[in-house]
């Protein structure tokens, strides 16, 4: 990720938040709610080519701005799980033509980031309670093996300086952070430990955007005490891949995914039905 597209999602995150801060008065936080929406189109348009009210659309739509925008929207909590995506709004709000966007769409499908319905076109994906615990199988190997491959490889040019970063982030927002700028830094925590570990095929299989919607999902049912641990596994994560222990890295990561799959087994199961597509 380009430090331009790390910009734009970090203010549009802290964008969202300002707007829809929570008040008793319906009217300011609809209008906040409408603020944001500008924002969100208004950044859209311009990283689609289009500047708000030229009219002018570039000849090179490509579904890969559609998908960009689609990620981006779930990491600002603009899309969440369930939200049908209207074919004629993604036009309307990136220039881009249909074909285009039905390409895309088949795209995230393919990586479990929307679902396709018959005669209904697409929304975002909302995970099953069964769905979660397969996510979070995968997630052990997975980020287990980038841990440790990052562990070995943390004495490399400047893999140190972009771990500290990274974790220092996350750790000063806490765990009674807001989900938008909690998701950003921790995805960008992750993402520091994949670039470090260097291994292409091991990031191609990492299954970012599901994570980010179960997390979507289950933020709000999670006790203040359950984000604290979450929170003390990325120091301690954070710990043990700086000092170069790679079976303490992976160790930690398994504790922490296999704590995860106990919350989910625990959760009530409107977590995973309120977020079916309509």
């Amino acid at each position: 990720m380009s430090k331009h597209q790390v910009s734009l999602i970090l203010v549009l995150g802290y964008c969202r938040t300002m707007f829809l801060a929570t008040d008793d008065d319906h009217e300011p936080a609809r209008v906040r709610q409408q603020g944001f929406e500008r924002v969100m189109t208004t950044s859209l348009r311009r990283k689609a080519g289009r500047e708000p009210g030229s009219g002018q659309l570039r000849d090179d739509s490509s579904p890969d701005r559609v998908v960009t925008a689609i990620r981006q929207g779930l990491m600002t909590g603009r899309f969440v799980p369930g939200q049908r995506l209207v074919e004629a709004d993604i036009h309307q709000t990136l220039g881009v033509s249909r074909g285009p966007i039905r390409e895309a769409m088949k795209r995230l499908s393919a990586e479990g980031v929307v679902t396709l319905q018959p005669h209904r076109g697409a929304c975002i994906r909302a995970l099953t309670r069964s769905d979660a615990v397969d996510l979070l199988q995968a997630l052990e190997v997975i980020v287990g093996l980038a841990a440790q491959l990052a562990a070995q490889k943390i004495e490399g040019s400047g893999n140190q300086a972009l771990l500290e970063e990274r974790y220092r982030r996350l750790a000063e927002l806490g765990p009674a952070a807001d989900l938008v700028p909690q998701a950003i830094e921790r995805t960008g925590f992750y993402e520091a430990i994949f670039k470090i570990a260097d291994n292409r095929e091991l990031a191609n299989m990492n299954p970012m955007a599901p994570t980010l919607i179960l997390r979507m999902q289950i933020h709000g049912y999670l006790s203040a005490e359950e984000r604290g641990l979450q929170f003390s596994d990325y120091a301690h994560l954070y710990e043990a891949i700086r000092g170069a222990r790679p079976g303490r890295a992976s160790a930690v990561v398994r504790r922490h995914i296999r704590r995860s799959t106990q919350q989910i087994l625990r959760l009530p199961d409107i977590a995973f039905t309120a977020y079916r597509c309509r």
